[in-house]
């Protein structure tokens, strides 16, 4: 009876050996397969995305410190920037600098102290600056300004 036990033990032991090696190479083959599927992914997704150029790059210009007084008497001093949209808009309002910051100054000017305190009055300030801005660009022919930023605000008291 032992011999005949001896050749069933052997069977149960090949297919427990096929079984390791089985699962040894999928394991091996997932160890693989994952970082080659993430780096196609990426490639894929940088393959269709938008390329650099297609991209929407802001083309800031900086006025320099605007200085002014609002209606009720309040000096400020602000620094702002302006994105411009593309080079040929940037050119056109650097020439145009000093009646920029007239309209800056006047858009300060046009509001009172209290109006320009907090982050609401910071960019309603910003929207009007846009506005006017805009305004005067489309007199002269020049494509609107996308954004203005106030980098720096500092109102006085009275």
């Amino acid at each position: 009876m032992s011999a005949a036990a001896a050749p069933l033990s052997k069977p149960a032991s090949n297919a427990s050996s096929k079984r390791s090696l089985t699962l040894v190479v999928g394991v091996l083959s997932a160890l693989l397969a994952l970082p080659l599927g993430v780096a196609l992914g990426a490639a894929w997704i940088d393959m269709f995305g938008p390329t650099p150029s297609a991209r929407a790059v802001p083309q800031w210009v900086t006025p320099g410190t605007v200085r002014a007084t609002t209606n009720d008497g309040t000096a400020v001093k602000a620094r702002v920037a302006l994105d411009v949209g593309s080079s040929a808009s940037r050119d056109a309002v650097q020439r145009r600098m000093q009646q920029v910051g007239l309209v800056l100054e006047v858009s300060v000017g046009s509001h009172r102290r209290r109006e320009l305190t907090g982050a609401q009055g910071i960019q309603n300030l910003a929207d009007d600056m846009l506005g006017r801005l805009n305004d005067y660009l489309d007199q002269e022919g020049v494509a609107p300004i996308r954004s203005v930023a106030i980098q720096d605000l500092i109102v006085g008291s009275n």
